[in-house]
């Protein structure tokens, strides 16, 4: 029955502030994957200059060929995939790309294979479709378990996810991850979904590979993306998917049906963020790179957390030690006790004690949040070395 079926949806994360009351006033928020950059100022001008241009009637169900265009050129230069206008699709954000992948591309009782710790989404939407998940432990700091992944695929499996860079490990795949997947792919005859909405965001003379551009792999892989992340334009609700033809038809009658085309106005300031990525991303990387270095030397000054350096993303996924507490536990009273915000690892299929922390924020809230993380945390520690205790018998409660 769908009520059981629905009855078993894992939350989002972003409904952790959300549990009971409104978010309390004053939290700084490490929880939300959202970069908290102003976005391209030519973008919101373009945005403002569509709608006195009377750009507020629906546009195309495929969206505005002019931001089609625009993104098959951005593809072939971020990276180096070939795909004609006739090979994208603008979204209603890069979560109903994803959407429409599961929604036209597999049926109820297929499988996939996720890649632990994934987005919660990732399992969610499959689920609420009555579409079987198969986990499968990625090995650090994000690479895929050949042995693990091969036993994870029967004669159910339809389709494989890929996100990298991984939200929430930051953790990127290289080519040698893909090449598996594109052996599996043509041995099992699946197809992968590729969300890469974080890309841009590699550091330490690292690259990304979409697996797209692998040989072999392009005919079956769907490509999703958006303008939320990289462009910091999340309120924009833009994003698309890019791949074969025959496959991308069936995600356009989903939106089609689903949500009609998205936003016109807004896809308008996204073709112009476009325009100038290139400038404004090495901004923002500049940005996060100087964060990640201070979230590294605070949190791993305390031995109550360990926290290894992400390839990429912006997010930082330290670990716990479990003698104080599940994580779930951890972020809950951090939340009451401190008023910082992050997210459980339970939270991304993941129950080995850690939690999700987004730094792409204003430097004066990320150096006071952490100080805040370093104290509670400080205080556990002290705390349990403070008596004798059995297994896992400190509660922060």
């Amino acid at each position: 029955m769908p009520k059981e079926r629905f009855g078993k949806i894992c939350p989002s994360p972003i409904s952790f502030l959300e549990k009971g009351c409104a978010p309390p006033v004053g939290v700084i928020r490490f929880d939300v994957a959202e970069p908290d950059f102003p976005p391209p100022e030519e973008a919101v001008e373009a945005t403002r200059q569509a709608l006195s241009n009377g750009k507020f009637r629906y546009s195309p169900s495929w969206g505005i060929p002019e931001l089609r265009e625009a993104l098959a050129a951005f593809l072939k230069s971020t990276r180096q995939i070939e795909y004609s206008m006739d090979e994208i699709l603008v979204t209603t954000g890069g979560k109903f790309a994803n959407y429409a992948f599961f929604a036209s591309l597999l049926c109820p009782g297929d499988s996939v294979v996720l890649i632990k710790p994934f987005w919660t989404s990732f399992k969610a939407v499959p689920e609420m479709l009555g579409i079987r998940t198969v986990e499968v432990w990625a090995e650090a700091p994000f690479h895929l378990d050949e042995e693990a992944l091969k036993s994870a695929v029967d004669g159910r499996t339809r389709a494989i996810v890929l996100n990298s860079p991984n939200n929430p490990t930051g953790g990127i795949l290289d080519e040698s991850d893909l090449r598996l997947v594109r052996d599996l792919a043509e041995d099992h005859d699946l197809l992968v979904l590729s969300d890469e909405i974080d890309w841009a965001y590699v550091y330490g003379g690292r690259r990304f590979v979409s697996p797209a551009s692998i040989e072999g792999l392009r005919d079956r892989v769907v490509v999703t993306d958006g303008f939320s992340k990289v462009f910091c334009m999340t309120g924009w609700r833009v994003g698309f998917a890019a791949g074969p033809k025959k496959l991308v038809d069936r995600l356009h009658m989903v939106q089609e049906h689903a949500v009609s085309s998205p936003s016109t106005f807004a896809q308008y300031g996204c073709l112009r963020a476009l325009e100038v990525y290139r400038k404004y991303l090495e901004r923002n990387l500049a940005d996060c790179r100087r964060n990640l270095e201070i979230v590294l030397d605070r949190l791993n000054s305390t031995g109550a957390i360990a926290c290894p350096e992400p390839e990429g993303g912006f997010y930082a996924y330290p670990k716990i030690d479990p003698a104080f507490c599940s994580s779930l536990e951890f972020c809950e009273v951090l939340l009451e006790r401190e008023g910082v915000a992050v997210i459980p690892g339970e939270y991304f299929g993941d129950d080995r004690n850690h939690f999700r922390l987004c730094y792409a924020v204003q430097r004066e809230l990320l150096e006071e949040g952490l100080e805040r993380v370093v104290r509670f945390a400080e205080g556990l520690k002290s705390k349990k070395e403070s008596r004798p205790v059995e297994g896992n018998d400190i509660k922060i409660k």
